[in-house]
């Protein structure tokens, strides 16, 4: 006794089940991404007297004549592609986030804020809720 299995149609619907599974959690994890970034910006402590410039820098323009423009860490954040196994980083850019660490952890004159600790915490529920979703839409439609 013998028995036939048709496979036509099977690797395509393997490649249609591996790209779905691959792109959804990609989906997901920006989703959740951005949930984080706008939490960030909220929490990201802002102060609008001052100009952003240290002492050095601001004997620099003087002598210079020239003027910089210092962006704020709120007006910086930023999703970084996913890498090879789809995970992303959230934090600031480059011109940023040499000097955030001061402002979380504080210094020797300024107390620590620890407004990237709170975000990851206040975060994390709706986050985890939010990529579940997009998961079980992608699944869903398979």
């Amino acid at each position: 006794m013998s028995v036939e299995v048709d496979m036509t149609g099977l690797d395509a619907q393997l490649r249609k089940v591996a790209y779905r599974t691959k792109s959804g959690g990609v989906k997901a994890t920006l989703a959740g991404a951005m949930i984080v970034k706008e939490a960030l910006k909220v929490n990201t402590p802002y102060e609008n007297e001052s100009d952003r410039k240290w002492k050095a820098q601001r004997q620099i323009e003087a002598k210079t004549g020239e003027s910089h423009e210092f962006k704020h860490m709120r007006d910086d954040i930023v999703i970084s592609k996913p890498d090879k196994l789809g995970e992303v980083t959230v934090g600031y850019g480059k011109d940023t986030a040499w000097r955030s660490h001061f402002v979380n952890d504080g210094t020797i004159h300024q107390p620590p804020q620890h407004f990237a600790e709170k975000t990851v915490a206040e975060t994390r529920e709706t986050v985890t809720a939010t990529m579940q979703h997009v998961i079980d839409t992608e699944v869903a439609g398979l």
